[in-house]
């Protein structure tokens, strides 16, 4: 049930029961990607979800392997090379024998999709294992190490530094981290079935088969499924830890965004959030500070 937010509408209560089907149906895909369905056979290992903000890619991964512990590492958009082969050599090097990674793409758009030799670069980390014929796909940073070990080594960081060490090409300059023991979960806003989403036909024919090899799910809700699942979340969980939003203030909240939706910056969780946020920190004027959220503000 909708835990009894009560919206005197029926519309909007048909909504949010909509809202958790379909968070129910993404969730079931999310914890596929993550591997947790403990399946005998696997097609592909890796996962594309994509979709516009606001549809709960982020938000159902995170929180997906936060209930199951999954050992993962959360790559953000924007991370630099050396500081994205740093942290995967690490968690690489870190997992148990029996341990498998999670490694979470979000906001992937560029990371993975900006030009060709990027997309390639990925391609090529998200091969297919064969151990029988000692095929082990690998994460490539072909950018010498040299400082960088030093540095490592004057900050006293053991662990990091016997990390790199040990995925140092011998034959090349750079790292090569092996990626058998990785399952990738890629979330982007780009919808790769669409030709018009990429500039160049050359990135287009080189997505064709990245999509053959994963599982891939769009998510595109209309404006009010999507409301409708954002009502469902704050309606069964509270934004922050620190201090709880009581029914009337949730209605409120999600009664301005039905109303704005079109004139919202953003409609993603994030927005559910730092209109929680006014509400908590000024409750005497956080209509006030909301409008801050709208385009032209």
């Amino acid at each position: 049930r909708n835990n009894m937010l009560n919206f005197k509408d029926q519309e909007k209560t048909l909504l949010v029961e909509q809202g958790k089907l379909e968070d129910e149906k993404s969730r079931d895909f999310i914890r596929g990607a993550l591997g947790l369905q403990n399946k005998i056979v696997e097609s592909s290992r890796h996962t594309i979800l994509s979709g516009p903000p606001g549809v709960g890619k982020s938000y159902g991964t995170v929180d997906e392997i936060n209930k199951a512990n999954v050992k993962h590492l959360f790559v953000p958009p924007g991370i630099s090379d050396i500081d994205l082969a740093m942290r995967l050599s690490y968690a690489v090097w870190s997992l148990k024998e029996d341990e498998e990674l999670v490694v979470v793409l979000d906001d992937a758009d560029d990371v993975v999709f900006g030009d060709y030799k990027t997309l390639n670069k990925w391609k090529i980390a998200m091969g297919d294992i064969d151990y029988s014929l000692g095929i082990i796909p690998h994460f490539n940073h072909p950018v010498s190490m040299t400082n960088t070990m030093l540095n490592l080594e004057k900050a006293g960081k053991t662990d990091l530094l016997a990390a790199v060490s040990k995925y140092q090409s011998p034959d090349s300059i750079g790292l090569s981290i092996p990626m058998d023991k990785v399952r990738f979960v890629v979330l982007c806003n780009l919808d790769l079935e669409d030709p018009k989403s990429f500039s160049s036909k050359k990135i287009r024919s080189a997505v064709e088969p990245v999509l053959d090899r994963f599982n891939y799910k769009r998510m595109d809700l209309d404006w009010e499924k999507q409301w409708g699942w954002l009502a469902y979340v704050l309606a069964t969980t509270q934004p922050f830890d620190e201090a709880s939003l009581d029914n009337e203030e949730k209605i409120d909240l999600l009664k301005f965004m039905y109303n704005n939706w079109k004139v919202l910056r953003s409609t993603s969780y994030r927005t559910v959030r730092r209109l929680a946020e006014a509400v908590i920190n000024f409750p005497d004027d956080y209509e006030g500070k909301w409008k801050n959220e709208l385009k032209g503000h």
